[in-house]
């Protein structure tokens, strides 16, 4: 890596080491289910119980708490700054880890979880835009996937320590892990295009250099300074909106280049939730608990997040290489294949016998990997890239909206539809959905991979006119993806 890029990869590391934070949550309820489970193997909690249906709404209850926390985040990141938003979740995360660790009855463990939940769309959605706008075109794929690197890794802790300690213990420890990185926001720069955006020309011009101070002696820095500076002036005076009110915002969405960008972001969300991404992982104990295989369920638990932290490593190079929908095409045919394969097993193996064990691991360690390496990693890359920067974190609230709503609807809807078909016939319609996704992305998504903001933008803009005039949109976008 070159010193130049020393300084966006360590503010890059510092706020999206937020998302180790989301990683040890998620995990953390895997490893809270058992307590309260009537299976006899696994150990129960003495002081309060909870019922099948009150599991089922603490499993599902981020995505009651997403789209408020969401449209909060893209409002509080867009007037308060970048870095302020990262330490405003600090306060709601630690009063939910407080009420969790010391809750002796469901409805105060609901209110932690639902209170902890609040930040969790701000780390994401603000710590993503912070570093799509400090980080150069060629590394962003590269920066941004460091989300997926820290999540996977909160994701595996709870599993270690799960073993030693016990789930109130576990509690005490994420309420104090936000020391780490709410730290590390003190000594890091606002970002540049948050600064023009609001007047602030000299912090801008001050964070500019402080992301180049490592360039080349031999360059000329202060008129490469002032040549950035002018461009991300240029591009925030194509949108004269940045302190206009929410609702004059909201206009934008309303325009067919607004809303052209939510709906693509959307569908893409929506393909996600279809191939089981979150009816799988997040219910992955239950899941296979109810297949009735003799897999042992936290030892697939365990190998999903070695996956999860594996592939993240590999999607670095992955998001830098190769063209982003490529990747989700492969990644969605992969999950088919897998799906299929689970479907097969489950239909033709008896059940209780240890024949073929082998398959629905090998499968759900596929699955996992296709998710980690395109399906969850490139949405979260292509989503802050194709909002103009005064829309940013309203546009990604929106975005996270639609998500959450797909989120609540998937988790529901598995619920019922398992008592009204077989397992094997849930996993062909993701297999099918997978397939469709395939087709979709291929006619509907723009190509994001090694583009400016200001291409972005330009595509959008040309589609529009090009609509307008009844050119056909297919050159349009033929031409941005050969740029």
């Amino acid at each position: 890596m070159n010193l130049y890029l020393l300084p966006q990869f360590l503010s890059s590391i510092a706020v999206l080491s937020f998302c180790f934070l989301i990683g040890m949550q998620f995990g953390f309820l895997t490893i809270l289910i058992p307590y309260f489970s009537k299976n006899n193997s696994t150990q129960v909690e003495d002081s309060f119980t909870m019922s099948d249906n009150e599991l089922s709404w603490l499993l599902s209850g981020f995505t009651l708490v997403k789209p408020i926390s969401s449209v909060l985040a893209g409002l509080v990141m867009d007037h308060f700054g970048r870095l302020n938003t990262l330490r405003l979740g600090i306060l709601p995360w630690s009063i939910g880890w407080i009420l969790i660790a010391n809750a002796s009855n469901f409805p105060m463990l609901m209110t932690g979880f639902l209170t902890a939940f609040v930040p969790c769309s701000w780390f994401v959605i603000t710590s993503l835009a912070y570093v799509s706008e400090i980080s150069s075109p060629n590394m962003r794929g590269v920066l941004l996937n460091f989300k997926s690197i820290f999540w996977g890794l909160g994701s595996i802790v709870p599993f270690l320590l799960g073993a030693f300690l016990h789930w109130r213990m576990l509690a005490w420890v994420n309420c104090i892990l936000f020391l780490i990185p709410g730290i590390a926001t003190l000594f890091l720069k606002e970002s540049m295009m948050w600064l023009v955006t609001k007047g602030r020309i000299d912090d801008a011009k001050e964070s500019l250099i402080y992301f180049n101070r490592y360039r080349k002696t031999d360059e000329n820095l202060e008129s490469d300074i002032e040549r950035k500076l002018l461009s991300i002036q240029a591009l925030h005076e194509r949108y004269h909106s940045a302190n206009q009110s929410i609702l004059k915002k909201m206009r934008f969405f309303l325009q067919p280049s607004g809303y052209k960008r939510i709906l693509m972001i959307a569908g893409l969300q929506c393909f996600n939730e279809a191939t089981g991404s979150n009816v799988l992982l997040n219910n992955i104990i239950v899941f296979f608990t109810e297949f009735g295989t003799t897999v042992n369920p936290y030892a697939i638990g365990i190998y999903i997040g070695i996956t999860k932290l594996a592939t993240s490593l590999f999607t670095g190079w992955l998001l830098k290489t190769c063209k982003f929908k490529s990747i989700l095409i492969a990644n969605y045919l992969t999950i088919c294949g897998c799906m299929l394969a689970f479907g097969l097993y489950l239909d033709y193996n008896t059940k209780g016998t240890t024949i073929y064990q082998w398959i629905p691991l090998c499968t759900m360690v596929l699955y996992t990997f296709s998710l980690s390496s395109g399906v969850y990693s490139v949405p979260v890359v292509i989503t802050p890239l194709i909002f103009p920067t005064h829309l940013r974190g309203t546009g990604q609230s929106v975005a996270t909206l639609f998500q959450s709503l797909m989120e609540f609807s998937a988790t529901q809807t598995y619920y019922l539809v398992k008592k009204l078909v077989k397992h094997s016939h849930i996993l062909y319609v993701m297999a099918l959905s997978s397939v469709i996704g395939c087709a979709y992305i291929y006619k509907c998504v723009v190509e994001t991979h090694k583009k400016s903001f200001s291409e972005i933008e330009d595509y959008f803009s040309k589609k529009v006119n090009c609509n307008k005039n009844n050119s056909p949109s297919g050159e349009e976008l033929k031409s941005f993806n050969e740029k």
